[in-house]
């Protein structure tokens, strides 16, 4: 009986510090990271959104460079605005994008849904280009939209299978529930003629 008091004390002082130890670890990883150069427009066919992360952390850069295989989720979401109303969403997409750097070779290898491409590389900083931004992403067609209509999309970027230090991994039971992300980025848009 005595055994089991001290493994229970322990659980319950871990359930009881894990929202506070999840908060200093999720403010710290992505500290400073946000969505920016956002433009959303539209061709001749559809509304195309651009986009772009500011920079990784310094703690996923150096996960990247340890050969963590990291995945990376834009997460669009395409709104009318009605002004008396709740604003009715039109579309939600995700551009999926994976980086691995193979150590032995010496190579980034990225992966992507839009477009859906393999890519190759020597140097970080173009790997973290290719990752960290799209590129005329198609949202919607705009004969589904009126001219005279308001509308706006969101963004933000999530990322996967991220790697705690080693003698803090045991942290990953309680982190997994919630996703590493940026805060939304809105951006208004008004087709064009």
């Amino acid at each position: 009986m005595k055994s089991k008091i001290p493994i229970l004390l322990m659980a319950v002082l871990v359930l009881f510090l894990a929202p506070f130890l999840y908060h200093l670890v999720a403010s710290n990883n992505s500290e400073g990271m946000k969505i920016q150069d956002v433009l959303v427009t539209n061709d001749k066919m559809n509304v195309l959104a651009y986009a772009r992360v500011s920079r990784f952390s310094p703690d996923i850069e150096k996960a990247i460079l340890a050969g963590v295989s990291t995945t990376f989720s834009f997460k669009i979401e395409f709104y009318r605005d009605k002004e008396f109303w709740v604003d009715e969403r039109l579309v939600q997409l995700e551009v999926i994008k994976n980086i691995k750097y193979n150590q032995v070779k010496k190579t980034f290898f990225v992966t992507s849904t839009f477009p859906r491409t393999t890519e190759s590389f020597q140097e970080f900083e173009t790997a973290r280009l290719a990752v960290a931004e799209i590129n005329g992403v198609p949202i919607i067609n705009i004969r589904n939209l009126n001219k005279d209509q308001n509308y706006y999309a969101r963004i933000k970027l999530e990322w996967e299978n991220y790697r705690l230090p080693f003698y803090a991994e045991f942290l990953r039971i309680f982190l997994s529930f919630r996703d590493f992300e940026t805060d939304w980025h809105v951006q208004p848009f008004r087709l064009q003629k």
